[in-house]
């Protein structure tokens, strides 16, 4: 199966190379959007849009019906536009199967398999996915043979992340601090979608006070709360003994309105990431093998100083026990995270 990613696709459509149907997956919903927004400009005329350009949004898994609306609009030429370009939407014909549903989904793919040769010169088959099951390769055999690419656009690199941050800043005659763009991505969690709306955000408030450049100070005032912080905060109280003051930094994050399954799931997540510290002992070789923000990798190395391996193994083996508490209803989600940060502060304590 030959795989594209971003920039190979876009530098096909930058020389207008194109093909008759594309499967876009991945992480970055901002440049899977974007790609998609340029083949539709290509192909749809403006005041066709209602007409030849076809959107299906499935709910759960795509249906027999939904599939019958796919092959109908391929046998439809577009009206008065270059050609019809229909997405389709979290189909779920590319990933694993539900349990007890992998017939089910079979039979969806050979009706596929027969809609695909409907595919013509004056249509665009596009499929939206979160993820694929590489290992259904007969499949993409019969997408490559229909000449429909699939495309993984996977987030962006920290330093791209930056670089665009920074060109975002200075499209509004604004200039802003490497401390703060790095703060912003490590907050958002490289989601170009939300580093967006938060530039938006702190733009808007530095062009009203007519500052002339983002700093930190300002990413702290105007954008969204930061958990990654928090949760580092968390583990230092937890190191110090301090119950109280884990149980009151848990307390502030659920005020910020932060779930609670992603409160636990982000300091499991950072425990790991500790222990990776503790390993490699080196910074470049945690962002390279641990996939981390260099701006997080630089704060966990310090953190890592003030706790021992075993520390930190204990802390993930509280985790899961804790996890493994919620999962079978032993205990309610709260109070078994809050009896996780009380047990392993006290025994810091001690």
């Amino acid at each position: 199966m030959q795989k594209y990613n971003y920039r190979t696709i876009r530098a096909e459509i930058d020389q207008e190379i194109w093909h008759q149907g594309y499967l876009f997956y991945g992480e970055e919903k901002y440049l899977i959007d974007q790609l998609t927004d340029m083949i539709i400009e290509k192909f749809v005329q403006p005041e066709m849009h209602d007409i030849d350009y076809i959107e299906l949004k499935i709910d759960t898994v795509i249906s027999d019906n939904d599939l019958d609306r796919i092959k109908q609009e391929l046998q439809t030429p577009a009206f008065l536009s270059e050609k019809k370009v229909i997405i389709v939407e979290n189909s779920k014909l590319f990933s694993t199967a539900e349990k007890g549903k992998s017939e089910e989904q079979k039979k969806l793919v050979e009706k596929l398999s027969e809609i695909l040769k409907n595919l013509n010169p004056y249509s665009c088959l596009i499929f939206v996915e979160e993820n694929i099951d590489a290992r259904k390769k007969s499949l993409f055999k019969m997408l490559n043979e229909n000449d429909l690419v699939v495309v993984e656009v996977q987030k962006e690199q920290f330093n791209v992340l930056r670089q665009w941050i920074q060109a975002l800043a200075q499209q509004a005659n604004k200039g802003i601090t490497k401390q703060a763009a790095d703060a912003l991505i490590d907050r958002c969690d490289s989601s170009m979608f939300e580093i967006k709306q938060e530039m938006h955000k702190v733009i808007l408030y530095a062009q009203y006070g007519q500052e002339t450049g983002i700093d930190l100070e300002m990413i702290d005032l105007v954008c969204r709360p930061d958990i990654n912080g928090n949760i580092f905060q968390l583990t230092e109280a937890i190191a110090r003994g301090q119950a109280k003051e884990a149980l009151r930094l848990l307390n502030v994050l659920l005020m910020s309105k932060e779930p609670l399954p992603l409160i636990r799931f982000m300091f499991t997540r950072h425990i790991k990431q500790l222990i990776c510290a503790k390993e490699l002992q080196n910074e470049k070789a945690l962002v390279k093998k641990a996939k981390v923000h260099p701006y997080a990798a630089k704060k966990l190395m310090q953190q890592i100083y003030s706790l021992k391996m075993e520390d930190l193994e204990f802390l993930y083996r509280l985790c899961f026990e804790s996890d493994w508490q919620v999962k079978r209803g032993y205990m309610e989600d709260r109070l078994a995270f809050e009896t996780l940060l009380i047990k392993s502060s006290l025994t810091f304590a001690n």
